[in-house]
């Protein structure tokens, strides 16, 4: 007997086509989109299946909904600071915690008082160079697939037991 293979939701068969298995069912794309997609935090929109989706803390962002608060570039690719509900590019972060008089240093010392570090290299992260993913920095270089070494970086991906 051949066990059926349809969309919760709608109950059509998803023999032949694209599909979205989340946890222990499956769902037809129609559906995902409708029942299941996660609302982006910026647009209020869902954000479809076909759509890059950005997260941070159990929220999430269309790719390009995902900015700086204050100059509004986008950040889904960049390094970023969270402060009072807020996300913030470095630039401004660094303003908004600077005294009016702002210090001046070079960049070895710039580093070793405000780098964040890679969790992967454990070494200092240049101004754009990295990405975060679950609070933790990362090099954009270094945040790659375990198998084929694919970057990571603005794509679509899953993590199973931390990888």
């Amino acid at each position: 007997m051949v066990e059926k293979f349809d969309c919760l939701y709608c109950r059509d068969p998803l023999q032949r086509k694209k599909y979205v298995h989340k946890g222990d069912y499956h769902c037809c794309l129609k559906c995902f989109n409708k029942f299941c997609a996660n609302i982006c935090m910026e647009c209020c929109k869902p954000i479809r299946v076909d759509s890059k989706e950005v997260h941070y803390k159990n929220c999430f962002w269309h790719d390009p909904c995902f900015h700086c608060a204050k100059c509004l570039h986008s950040l889904a690719n960049e390094t970023f600071v969270a402060k009072d509900n807020k996300i913030l590019c470095n630039k401004f972060a660094t303003q908004e915690d600077s005294p009016e008089w702002k210090d001046f240093y070079c960049e070895t010392c710039h580093e070793t008082k405000f780098a964040k570090y890679c969790v992967k290299c454990n070494k200092a992260i240049i101004a754009s160079g990295g990405v975060t993913y679950q609070d933790e920095p990362w090099h954009a270089e270094g945040f790659v697939c375990v198998t084929c070494s694919k970057k990571l970086t603005g794509q679509r991906f899953t993590a199973v037991e931390d990888q």
